[in-house]
């Protein structure tokens, strides 16, 4: 007897502890348009894995600990999970907000879109719905992308797609107005970063220097004992066993700047969440 596989339609996604009322706002409304949920959820569990694995439906939500490397954590949703060759999935993240109007069409638009032979769709250039193949996969970090697409479509340029389907609420929950500082200083340290190209794009002389200052203060801060891949170890470094060369790092790059006037020296002034170098003075002489 032959057998046919039913192309699913999954929504994917990586959280952590903390995140339950951001969960179960961003699923609640549309878990039903999906065939499932599967999600990377890094240890330790709490009420917001417990929330998941009552919502997955035929999907599974797939636990690791936590290694820096957003890629790997959204691969493990398609490598580990009941995601199949032809499958559909959306790919999100907790602090987005989907509306159900155009959530319940999305098996419609993924049959469409096999009929025009799209495998791959973004929404706002960001990352959204794909058919899976043997060659996709996520890649980058911490801004991750999506490889082993053939053909791709803008979702926003449709003339179905209405502005109010979708929603960011990263600014309702930030109310810290330095938050900036400490994401810009994380993001900077997690492995092969490419957070240092982010606004930077059309001036690959500062990047190449960037990567370069980058590269110097890793090896510093290694050859003074600590690991330059784990946050707690840096700033423990960088906090009591600065040396000239550390510096120097410090006074090249804003966002090294930034985190140490506001970490280590207790300032605010001029902090501007910019990504631009002609807005911050060096610290050291």
């Amino acid at each position: 007897m032959l057998r046919t596989h039913r192309m699913r339609l999954w929504l994917i996604g990586v959280t952590n502890e903390g995140h339950e009322k951001d969960l179960r706002e961003l699923i609640e409304p549309i878990k039903d348009d999906f065939d499932g949920l599967v999600w990377t959820f890094h240890y330790p569990k709490d009420n917001g894995a417990d929330y998941l694995e009552s919502v997955k439906g035929e999907g599974e939500i797939i636990y690791t600990k936590w290694c820096n490397r957003l890629d790997f954590s959204r691969n493990h949703c398609l490598f580990q999970g009941p995601i199949k060759i032809g499958d559909w999935f959306l790919t999100i993240d907790s602090l987005e907000r989907l509306s159900p109007d155009f959530t319940k069409n999305l098996k419609k638009l993924c049959e469409d879109l096999n009929d025009l032979n799209i495998d791959g769709t973004y929404l706002y250039n960001k990352r959204f719905l794909f058919k899976l193949n043997e060659e996709t996969r996520f890649v980058n970090n911490p801004h991750e992308g999506i490889t082993g697409v053939s053909k791709t479509m803008e979702i926003s340029n449709q003339p179905f797609w209405k502005k109010e389907y979708q929603k960011n609420v990263r600014s309702e929950r930030r109310q810290d107005p330095y938050h900036f500082i400490k994401h810009n200083f994380k993001y900077y340290f997690f492995p092969n970063s490419n957070h240092l190209i982010l606004g930077f794009e059309n001036d690959q002389n500062l990047i190449k220097k960037r990567y370069q200052n980058r590269a110097k203060l890793l090896k510093e801060i290694y050859d003074q004992g600590f690991d330059p891949l784990d946050i707690k170890s840096v700033e423990d470094c960088l906090k009591n066993h600065l040396t000239d060369d550390m510096r120097e790092c410090i006074n090249f790059d804003k966002f090294l700047n930034d985190w140490y006037r506001y970490e280590v020296l207790d300032q605010k002034e001029g902090l501007i969440d910019k990504h631009d170098f002609s807005i911050f003075k060096p610290i050291f002489k």
